[in-house]
């Protein structure tokens, strides 16, 4: 279903970024990573609350979070591979923002 309501994806590889919020989001994002990095690296860190940082396993699957929350990437072991696929939606039906994650993962793809 959420193929049919993303308008970009974005793809990267050995991204490593600060912590950000994607203001141009009109709803949450699917990202998925592949590589040879380890399992339980390389997730997205989400911030729920003041104090709470969830990190949703993306690694060979799809994750669901709200990027209007501050988020950034897991730090994984330098000199491996990391590839991400993001989907977003930047004009489509706008979506209040919330809940910062939605659970630990969406659907195991490999």
């Amino acid at each position: 279903k959420f193929a049919e309501n993303f308008s970009a994806l974005a793809v990267t590889y050995g991204f490593r970024g600060s912590p950000h919020i994607d203001k141009q989001n009109t709803a949450p994002f699917y990202g998925m990573s592949l590589g040879s990095f380890p399992d339980g690296e390389g997730g997205v860190c989400v911030e729920v609350d003041a104090f709470t940082v969830c990190q949703v396993n993306t690694k060979n699957r799809l994750g669901k979070i709200d990027g209007r929350f501050p988020h950034w990437v897991a730090p994984y072991v330098e000199g491996k591979e990391r590839y991400s696929l993001i989907y977003y939606s930047t004009w489509q039906k706008y979506v209040p923002p919330g809940p910062a994650y939605f659970g630990e993962e969406v659907e195991e793809i490999i």
